[in-house]
């Protein structure tokens, strides 16, 4: 559906991307993760249309996108300030999308506004930032796309609102195959909806795979060796991202099959073995040391 090869984006002397390419299959949830100024706002830009890149190809269903009017027409692209005209309203707003977009549903906009409950007579200004996430993806899902790219939709929503548009993508994905790219720093949420992840850092695909897959290739080990001369040997064996010791116990963060992990501990008999999964917000934090990103202690 969505494919990107050897993509890559200057600002000036700043290589904002750097040589990226990944697929994202039709009627699946795609989260970018990475680290302040990654690169993924441009990324999501450039997959937009908003940007061209220096080199390297976007296509959407086979069709470029950069000044394609007919391929941008099918995607919706929600950038993590919502904008609206100066002085519009919800009803105004429609009205304007859809002249733009053929897919815009009358009935779906008025099914949506049941669920979010906004004064459409309202001028946007006047909604708090939360209220302007909510009327951004109301108008949004309401021009039917085929994809949604949405950077940090759920900034600024409470608990009950997140859960509610949760339901409206898995909806949206089920029913009608929308593929949809979630940028978000709330890891969690993340987790929770997406079937793919992309890890950026200064510019670059650190990590591009199945949530799943990736899950099950990073593991915490929590163990207490018969000699401490046995952890040598185990680091030189195993590609460890971290690790740490509290009191006789040492943790483990370490990549690869899960089985091998464990046969290569267990040779050395030790009083305590756990093989524990990793949660995404976990896995991001050690991929992140791993290059080089991570915090150090400060005193003040």
């Amino acid at each position: 559906m969505i494919e990107l090869r050897k993509v890559t984006k200057f600002f000036q002397e700043e290589k904002a991307v750097d040589d990226i390419s990944l697929t994202v299959h039709k009627g699946t949830i795609y989260g970018l993760l990475g680290s302040n100024g990654a690169g993924k706002t441009t990324l999501l830009k450039t997959l937009a249309g908003i940007y061209r890149p220096e080199s390297g190809t976007v296509k959407v269903a086979g069709q470029a996108v950069f000044e394609h009017p007919e391929t941008k027409r099918k995607i919706v692209f929600m950038p993590d300030t919502p904008y609206f005209f100066p002085q519009s309203s919800i009803r105004h707003m429609a009205d304007f999308y859809r002249s733009i977009y053929p897919g815009w549903s009358e009935k779906r906009f008025e099914e949506l506004s049941i669920v979010f409950k906004l004064d459409q007579g309202r001028k946007l200004s006047r909604f708090s930032k939360g209220m302007q996430r909510q009327a951004a993806i109301l108008l949004g899902l309401s021009c039917m796309p085929d994809v949604l790219i949405m950077d940090e939709p759920i900034d600024g929503l409470d608990p009950v609102m997140r859960r509610q548009i949760k339901n409206l993508l898995f909806q949206e994905v089920a029913g009608r195959e929308l593929t949809v790219i979630i940028s978000s720093h709330n890891l969690r949420e993340i987790e929770d909806l997406c079937d793919h992840v992309g890890i950026m850092h200064g510019g670059k695909m650190l990590i591009e795979k199945d949530l799943d897959d990736l899950k099950a290739d990073t593991h915490k080990v929590q163990v207490a060796f018969r000699k401490e001369s046995h952890e040598i040997p185990l680091a030189a064996k195993l590609q460890v991202l971290h690790r740490e010791q509290r009191g006789s116990v040492h943790l483990f963060i370490v990549k690869g099959d899960r089985e091998r992990i464990a046969a290569a501990f267990q040779v050395y008999e030790p009083y305590v073995f756990d093989l524990l999964p990793l949660t995404l917000e976990e896995i991001f934090i050690y991929e992140m040391g791993d290059a080089g990103y991570d915090a150090q202690p400060i005193l003040l």
